[in-house]
């Protein structure tokens, strides 16, 4: 008796197959389909290296060409620990931002991507990923990995057109393998959320996207982005500290990289951001417990009342009251380190007059209009089936406050560590100083909940959205943000489920309402 073989869909089984002819064998095979995971790190996530060396040895400029290395601390330590903002900067911008100076440091082709991601997000949370056992799901689906590193100095817009690009040739390559593939799940971590959008709302990748599971992200912004770039990084305990002198202890240091970098300034708070209590004004002056000033106004812009704004440190001479706008994001004098030279090799805060030899801030400018230019257009657009977590109770930067103080020694240091103090003189020319305070908002420690929450809707199919106690970097670290990624991916099977299995719409759609 002869054998006919014949493939079925998966979705087709429940039905019966039919018109089988009599008297023969058959053989049926079953066409599982292939859902390719794809993680998307956060901002400082990936391995850069200079566009089109190999990472290994030296160029012209006598710096590494591999720029970031968060895998490797002995690497970190010795080429980015403690460094100066003018080293920071040659490193990770040039003398003027380039979106192609820097990519990726992934293998050619790129494989499953891991080579691109710091190590830590491979180790504990997408290589456990691979070997998760998905049970029934597993007989009709698989699983493929993949990590999509990208230029996190570059627009999260740029990245996003890349990843969608990405997802087509990820999806053709699980075809080849399983024989069908149609859509992919992205998951993110924190700015990989942005990218994540972009690609699905701003470069159409949607329709290849089953659904999207945002961890941290800071949808809205974050206030700590303010808090860095005047400030330097946090640090609580020595791990923090220590993390605190890689990443920048100072707006000396941090400033020179997140000031000139489109990346960097796309996690400040844009116009839709609101504190956690739901006011527009996420940055306060106060004085004797009043606030003397909140911003940005209600249905204000942030970046004409703060980013655009010079930041003027010290009050001129005999000015009273003085008009120098500490507060402005952005000191000048700090984006081009490179051509500023401190008075004495003790005082980095009394510079002296030299000019920089590059007018920095019409660079800036233009890096602050992409940044702005992706947040019109993103807003708070997502795919129709979101899911999100955010991390809490970590103290995170929520409403800046500078508290206002008299000074009576004019000297000092207005960036010191993990610090900033604004001087001016006021109205009777007494010199007081705006003294920057402690994040004490609730968060993850980097991004405040109510950005990270800014996508959550009622009303959604299981598991919904959750709120952990987490930390921002291991957030994929946790437990508990582990079975929700899980618990979310299956839940996006279950719809696809239904998707096949009743086209005509039979099953209500996920809610898509953003609140």
């Amino acid at each position: 008796m002869t054998t006919k073989k014949q493939t079925v869909n998966w979705w087709e089984l429940g039905d019966g197959v039919s018109g089988l002819d009599t008297d023969v064998n058959h053989e049926i095979e079953v066409q599982r389909e292939a859902i390719p995971l794809i993680f998307v790190p956060g901002i400082m996530g990936s391995r850069l290296r200079r566009t089109g060396t190999s990472p290994a040895g030296t160029g012209p400029d006598r710096l590494p060409n591999l720029r970031w290395d968060p895998s490797s601390t002995m690497w970190m330590l010795k080429h980015v620990s403690n460094t100066t903002g003018a080293e920071r900067k040659a490193m990770l911008v040039g003398r003027t931002f380039d979106p192609t100076y820097l990519e990726p440091d992934d293998t050619n082709p790129p494989g499953d991507g891991f080579a691109a991601l710091m190590a830590d997000y491979c180790k504990k949370f997408l290589t456990p990923l691979k070997t998760h056992d998905w049970g029934p799901l597993a007989k009709i689906f698989e699983f493929p990995v993949y990590a999509f590193g990208y230029n996190w100095t570059d627009s999260a817009e740029n990245a996003g057109q890349k990843l969608a690009a990405r997802i087509n040739d990820i999806i053709a390559e699980a075809k080849d393998v399983v024989g069908l593939c149609e859509k992919v799940i992205l998951i993110s971590h924190s700015m990989g959320g942005l990218v994540s959008r972009a690609a699905s709302e701003l470069a159409g990748a949607a329709g290849s996207i089953l659904g999207i599971v945002h961890g941290v992200q800071p949808v809205t912004g974050a206030p700590a982005a303010y808090w860095r770039i005047k400030a330097g990084f946090e640090g609580h305990g020595l791990k923090g500290k220590i993390a605190s002198r890689v990443l920048g202890k100072s707006g000396w240091a941090v400033t020179p990289v997140l000031g000139n970098i489109p990346g960097g300034l796309q996690l400040l708070p844009n116009k839709l951001h609101r504190t956690n209590a739901g006011a527009p004004g996420w940055l306060t002056v106060t004085e004797d417990g009043k606030t003397i000033t909140d911003m940005p106004r209600p249905k204000a812009d942030p970046y004409e009342e703060i980013y655009r704004k010079k930041a003027v440190v010290r009050p001129s001479a005999g000015e009273k009251p003085s008009t120098n706008i500490y507060w402005g994001l952005v000191d000048p004098d700090l984006l081009n380190p490179g051509a500023i030279l401190p008075a004495a090799p003790n005082s980095r805060d009394q510079m002296t007059e030299a000019r920089p030899q590059l007018d920095p801030w019409p660079q800036f400018l233009a890096v602050l209009d992409v940044a702005e230019r992706f947040h019109d257009a993103l807003q708070k657009n997502a795919h129709p089936r979101t899911f999100n977590v955010c991390g809490i109770k970590h103290e995170t930067a929520d409403v800046i406050e500078m508290k206002v103080e008299s000074k009576w020694f004019r000297g000092g240091d207005t960036y010191s560590t993990r610090g900033f103090r604004g001087l001016f003189t006021n109205s009777q020319g007494d010199f007081m100083q705006a003294v920057l305070q402690d994040p004490a908002g609730d968060g993850d420690g980097t991004v405040v909940r109510s950005s990270a929450t800014a996508l959550d809707a009622p009303g959604k199919q299981l598991p919904g959205d959750r709120a952990v106690p987490v930390e921002h970097q291991p957030a994929y670290e946790n437990a508990r943000v582990k079975a929700f990624a899980i618990e979310a991916i299956m839940a996006l099977c279950k719809m696809h489920y239904e998707d096949r299995r009743h086209p005509l719409g039979d099953f209500p759609a996920p809610s898509t309402t953003v609140v």
